[in-house]
């Protein structure tokens, strides 16, 4: 019999004959929902199956995708490798999306991860015991199951993925843009709001609780999403069920969103901006992360996984120099590790220097025109292909940036953990945007970015309600920076640069005041830089006016940033 069997078949019809043949079967399946929907997914059992072989069924890894099951991805290689290692494999379409388009994209989801899991697990091909992987979307359907709670939901691995939208913990006091602007503009701009109540009514109740697994969350030091994985394993690890507490792992690496750094090990890591980290930060991910961690949660298997610390990072360093402190992994038992936090503070002369400011009264001015804001350069984020750091001159070399560098590092500066701004600045309009941005400054003059973020004037306190600036009235603004773990050599510089506008990475703001909204000029700028994009109905809102707005560097307005420095070598 032909080992594929095509089309959507019912689940009771799977022949035993063919789960018997030589080779890895693959059966389409029509999954059923509660609600009476059929999701279509695909059954992959190894080679060397049979009932006989194995009466009690496989363990079995799930992948829910909207980007087409059938698609020859990175699904692919977890695939090849769990069939060789004795897992079943089941990789199905979310509803709404292609073989699953019948079940309706705007019906509720929220059951679906739950219902995929035990339908599975009464299959006669599973033991009982089924784990998740994926990256991005992939990762975040991981959570949004997991946190349904499956009874045979054993593990998962959710990798680059967006877990802080699920729990409502462990946010920030303050209004975190990137999630709620940049993520949403457009077409779904009206569930900014909805989604800012929702975190709101969720600071006086967490749903971590609900998460009752063992998680191994990935992310990248240039993910959008490394916040999210570092405050689910904060979360999980302390507040989770009791299967959830003290089984989370965390691992966060050099590369960015959808970087399949697991391509072509021993080679270096060679991301889009030009940047090319050792081949050390390449893990065998068969070897080091996927068989460890399933063998031991799926199949009772001694790897030792739960033997070593529950985090581990990579410090990153010079890329040009092979002696530069960093480009190592860092086994630890928490992130962020002990540190201790250092001001590094802006000067008039453009300097940046551990001692603040003498002067009594300094700033410097500069005007933001939403209409031509500050281009967003490497980083990554949803709507541009780059997927790691890049040279910022082309960013910097305007008047409405003002940079902050220190004098060449005469000893490594080790930075690992959450960097903050703090920002003393004024304008004259009643609401606007200030941005942060941390670079790594080479001895050659590149400018390498690796952190920055940004903050709404009216969210300056904090996200629950609007506080509308006084013109003229200077204010501290502090930008959460996120989290970084690099070694900046002797001979670099650190740099930052602050401004009101980094766009696309973020919206625009248009200095008027008026709520959140799709605006004329953020589809103007979007037509201009992304080809294709064609935005849905009118916008809100088409007034945008400049602001004038001046940073202080005095005395009394340190303007600075916060590091958390590790002196020495760190833990190794």
């Amino acid at each position: 019999m032909d080992r594929f069997v095509s089309g959507l078949i019912a689940p009771a019809l799977i022949s035993p004959i063919l789960l018997a043949a030589q080779g890895p079967a693959q059966v389409t399946l029509a999954i059923p929902m509660r609600d009476g929907a059929e999701l279509a997914a695909d059954l992959y059992l190894p080679s060397e199956y049979s009932k006989e072989k194995c009466p009690d069924g496989l363990p079995v890894i799930l992948v829910i995708t909207p980007y087409d099951r059938t698609r020859e991805n990175a699904a692919m290689s977890w695939r090849e490798c769990l069939l060789r290692h004795g897992y079943a494999f089941v990789a199905q379409d979310m509803r709404g999306m292609h073989a699953s388009a019948a079940a309706g994209r705007g019906a509720p989801r929220h059951g679906d991860g739950y219902d995929t899991v035990e339908w599975i697990a009464k299959q006669p091909w599973c033991n009982g015991r089924v784990g998740m992987i994926g990256y991005s979307h992939l990762g975040a359907v991981q959570y949004e199951t997991a946190i349904t709670a499956p009874p045979h939901l054993a593990c998962a691995i959710p990798a680059q993925a967006p877990g802080n939208y699920y729990t409502d913990s462990y946010y920030p006091e303050r209004f975190r843009k990137a999630d709620y602007e940049t993520l949403l503009r457009g077409q779904f701009t009206p569930r900014t709001q909805q989604l800012l109540r929702r975190r709101i009514q969720g600071r006086t109740r967490s749903e971590i609780g609900q998460f009752n697994i063992p998680m191994l969350h990935s992310a990248g030091w240039f993910d959008f999403y490394k916040e999210g994985a570092i405050e689910m394993v904060r979360a999980c690890q302390r507040d989770g069920g009791p299967n959830a507490r003290g089984n989370q792992r965390l691992l966060i690496g050099p590369w960015g969103h959808g970087v399949l750094q697991e391509q072509d090990p021993g080679t270096p890591l060679r991301l889009d901006g030009g940047l090319a980290y050792p081949a050390n930060s390449k893990l065998d991910w068969e070897k080091d992360v996927w068989l460890p961690w399933f063998d031991h949660w799926l199949k009772g298997k001694p790897t030792g996984v739960m033997d070593r610390p529950p985090v581990l990072y990579y410090l990153m360093g010079d890329v040009d120099d092979p002696n530069a402190p960093g480009n190592r992994w860092v086994e630890a038992d928490d992130f962020p590790p002990e540190s201790n936090p250092t001001s590094y503070y802006a000067h008039p002369d453009n300097t940046l220097a551990p001692a603040p400011p003498s002067q009594q009264r300094a700033s410097i001015p500069y005007v933001y025109d939403p209409r031509d804001p500050v281009p967003t350069v490497g980083r990554s984020h949803a709507r541009t292909p780059v997927k790691g750091p890049r040279d910022q001159r082309e960013a910097e070399n305007r008047p409405d940036v003002l940079l902050f560098t220190t004098a060449p590092l005469i000893s490594p500066l080790q930075i690992v953990g959450q960097v903050r701004a703090k920002i003393w600045a004024s304008s004259d309009r009643r609401d606007t945007d200030f941005t942060a941005k941390l670079t790594d400054v080479y001895p050659d003059g590149r400018s390498i970015n690796f952190l920055d973020g940004i903050v709404k004037g009216r969210y300056r306190n904090t996200c629950a309600r609007e506080e509308f600036l006084t013109p003229g009235e200077i204010y501290e603004f502090e930008i959460d920076l996120g989290y970084i773990a690099i070694a900046l050599a002797p001979g670099h510089r650190l740099r930052l640069a602050i401004s009101s506008s980094n766009f696309d990475r973020f919206d625009i703001n248009p200095n008027t005041g008026e709520p959140y909204g799709d605006h004329a000029v953020t589809r103007a700028l979007m037509a201009k830089r992304f080809r294709g994009y064609e935005p849905r109905g009118e916008p809100q809102y088409t007034e945008a006016v400049p602001a004038t707005n001046s940073v202080s560097v005095d005395r009394d307005h340190p303007t600075r940033v916060i590091l958390p420095i590790i002196c020495g070598e760190g833990p190794r």
